[in-house]
This record gives C-alpha cells, structure tokens and sequence, in this order.
C-alpha cells in the first residue's frame, strides 16, 4: 500500500515546487469563488430572516437596560430622599435631646434655687426664734436680776436700817432702785 501512495506524494511535491510565495497563501480561484457564493447566500438568507429577530432582540436588550437604568435612578431618588430625612430625623432627635437637656438643667437650677430658698428660710426663721429665745431669756434674767436685787437690798437695808424705815418705805426705796436698775443701758 505504501507503494501505491508513493506517486501521489511525488505529484504534490513536483507541484508544490513550481508554485511560488502568493499561490501558497491565496487558494485555488474555484474555490474561492465558491466560497464567496456561499457566503452571500447564507448572509442574505440570515439578514432576511433574522434581521427581524435581531432586531426585536436587541431592542428588547435596549428596553431592558433603559428599564433597570429607570429602576436604578428611581432607587438613587428615592435612596437619596431617604438619606435626607434620616438626616433631618437625626438632627430634629439632636434638637429633642439638646431641648431636653437644657430642660432638665433649667429644672435642676429651679429646683436648687427653691431648695436654697427653703434653706435660706428656715435659717432665717432658725435666727428669728434664736434671737427672740435670747431676747425672752434676757427678759427673763432681768426679772430674775432685779427681783434678787430688790430681795438683796431689802436685806441690806434691813440690816443697816434696822428699826428705823418702816416697810412702806423699804418697797419704796426697792422701787426705785429697780427703775433706776432699768434705766441704766443692758
């Protein structure tokens, strides 16, 4: 069998041998021509059946896209809006809280001028019965003072005055020793 391939291949080589540089690269002309043939005739038949499916196929794509790009703007406005008023709710929940805290140091600052005014009061109102237990125990003192002056003068007098001043006389003399004693500066 190899013996019979052998002319063959000798026929290919002779012939490859007188074809030069282009020819090797261009085919045979028939079957160029062939081809060209071939391939208007499948494009033709693919442009005028397919153009149609093409053609609703891309514009199908094309309205697809347009369609998420409406959809993403639609979500980017509404993201968007949504962004503003969680910034709007922040900052209204950062006035409450600020408002809050001013109240409440309002309130504290009410509350400590009442409880200092209470204070303050009752210091007062301590003072006024300190003063006027001061005052009913110097009163009291006086008296007391007096009444043993008088005693302790009437003794004195008696003693000196044995006999002679009778006890009108004495209550009289302790009398007025006393409003003198009370004339006198405390």
């Amino acid at each position: 069998m190899t013996f019979t391939l052998m002319p063959t291949v000798v026929a290919l080589a002779a012939a490859a041998e007188g074809s030069r540089g282009i020819d090797l690269v261009l085919p045979d002309m028939h079957e160029l021509i062939a081809g060209i043939i071939a391939f208007v005739f499948w494009f033709g038949l693919v442009w005028f059946k397919g153009r149609h499916w093409i053609s609703r196929t891309l514009t199908a794509r094309q309205q697809a896209i347009s369609g998420r790009l409406t959809e993403a703007e639609a979500a980017k406005v509404e993201a968007e809006a949504l962004l503003e008023e969680r910034r709007k709710e922040k900052a209204g929940a950062r006035d409450e809280a600020n408002r809050i805290v001013e109240e409440g140091r309002r309130s504290a600052e009410a509350v400590r001028a009442e409880i200092l005014a209470k204070a303050r009061a009752e210091a007062d109102e301590v003072a006024r019965r300190s003063r006027e237990a001061i005052e009913a125990d110097r009163e009291r003192a006086s008296g007391q003072m007096r009444d043993l002056v008088a005693v302790l003068s009437l003794e004195l007098a008696q003693k000196v005055v044995s006999g002679s001043v009778g006890a009108d006389a004495q209550q009289l003399l302790v009398d007025r020793y006393i409003d003198e004693l009370e004339g006198m500066p405390r």
